[in-house]
């Protein structure tokens, strides 16, 4: 019986081309972090991302801070403005002027009997040169004590006007303070949002959830859980938001 030979053409001969299982082609898939649904939460949080914005705010804070006025810095351009020091310091010396007259006054008929003890003055002539003596001083003590009330006067207006200018002074600092007390604010918001994954997003559910039960609508199992869930994740957020505004504060405070 003849047999018959099969010859396989050369090219079926040839060694397959091996290929790499994991090298990227149109033929195969890459799989990519942003193909995986990952919440923000169960991310890695950028805590050296945060303490570094925090000490660059706390720094921009702080040198414009420093730019303003302190309060006795207002205190004293005031003093200067208004001539403070000088009125002071005349009201004390005619104060101080009058107290002294004052005491004169007091021991003049001491002072009048000692000088008469050697004479041959009567008493009568002794208490006129008192009363005369006296009527002099009581003179200057009256235009003394009416300049003084009327610099009185005067200081107690000029310590109105500093101070109404103070108030003034530091209602303007606290409305310059403004945006920065809002951005303050909006970092702690934004890093806790980070920390906890609590987003709008999440509020916005939330709230259609609950108002959906206050409609009269029964929550499923799934919706009770996704709101039992919700609701810890917004309190997390609240808890962490409080604790970054305390520790800023203090941070603040400190570098102050």
């Amino acid at each position: 019986m003849a047999t018959t030979s099969y010859t396989q053409p050369q090219e079926n001969l040839q060694p397959v081309a091996q290929t790499n299982p994991t090298q990227v082609t149109q033929n195969t898939k890459s799989f990519g972090a942003d193909q995986f649904a990952v919440e923000p939460f169960a991310q890695p949080f950028p805590f050296d991302q945060q303490s570094q914005e925090s000490a660059a705010f706390r720094q921009r804070f702080g040198d414009w801070l420093g730019s303003q006025e302190t309060p006795a810095q207002t205190r004293e351009n005031l003093e200067n403005r208004y001539g403070y020091q000088d009125l002071t310091e005349n009201y004390l010396r005619t104060k101080e002027a009058g107290e002294d007259v004052m005491s004169a006054i007091r021991a003049t008929p001491e002072n009048v009997l000692s000088r008469g003890s050697e004479t041959i003055m009567t008493q009568a002539q002794l208490s006129n040169i008192t009363n005369k003596e006296v009527g002099d001083l009581m003179k200057t003590y009256t235009q003394l004590g009416q300049l003084n009330e009327q610099q009185g006067r005067r200081l107690a207006i000029v310590e109105q006007n500093m101070n109404t200018a103070a108030k003034l002074e530091m209602a303007q600092q606290q409305k310059m303070m403004t945006p920065w007390l809002q951005e303050y604010q909006d970092n702690s918001v934004m890093q806790a949002r980070e920390f906890t994954g609590w987003s709008f997003a999440s509020q916005l559910e939330l709230n259609r959830l609950i108002g959906n039960r206050d409609a009269g609508l029964q929550w499923t199992n799934a919706e009770s859980n996704r709101a039992h869930a919700l609701s810890m994740q917004e309190n997390a957020f609240q808890n962490s938001l409080e604790f970054m505004e305390k520790e800023n504060e203090y941070a603040i405070e400190f570098w102050e």
